[in-house]
């Protein structure tokens, strides 16, 4: 939106050109400059969709929208629960992605492509592998895979006592 033009969520219909600046918009927040007033006005103006708005506009079910979130091609929204809410650009990369499905490429091949052009950002790891051990009925001591293997040795005896220490009830009070 051009500077002097009203946003049309305002709702002013006065005539003459509007300043941000002195319009109370910003008032108490100092050191404002005009790209920061544009980039707040586009975000105001900018169209919001529900999951299920952006579900039915994109084609995707929620479930799968969802699932692509989880596995890093699209972005969560910004809000939680049921105050998330998306943008264009996830209905963008949603038009993205179908399209480079319609090309017969699977999901692994699209991440690797938008990943290529720096439109994902590399995985920051892989999924932390755990080590369960069950100890009595109901009782569990869960390990990550790292911790298990440079300390083997002394999860092994903990895990022998503490199953030594349930076996015999010296854990019980009373």
């Amino acid at each position: 939106m051009p500077f002097g033009s009203y946003p049309p969520h305002l709702g002013l219909r006065t005539m003459g050109p509007w300043n941000p600046f002195q319009s109370g918009l910003f008032s108490g927040k100092k050191n404002l400059d005009i790209l920061t007033v544009n980039c707040y006005i586009k975000t105001m103006d900018e169209k919001k969709y529900s999951i299920e708005e952006l579900a039915d506009i994109s084609g995707f079910s929620v479930r799968t929208i969802r699932y692509y979130i989880q596995e890093g091609l699209l972005d969560p929204p910004p809000g939680r629960g049921r105050g998330g809410f998306y943008f264009n650009s996830h209905l963008q990369r949603l038009r993205e992605i179908k399209t480079l499905q319609d090309q017969g490429l699977k999901l692994a091949s699209i991440q690797e492509i938008l990943r290529k052009e720096g439109k994902l950002e590399a995985p920051a790891s892989d999924r932390e592998v755990w080590v369960k051990y069950t100890l009595a009925p109901g009782i569990e001591v869960h390990v990550s895979r790292d911790s298990e293997e440079q300390e083997r040795r002394r999860i092994s005896e903990i895990i022998r006592i503490a199953r030594s220490i349930l076996n015999t009830g010296g854990g019980k009070n009373g």
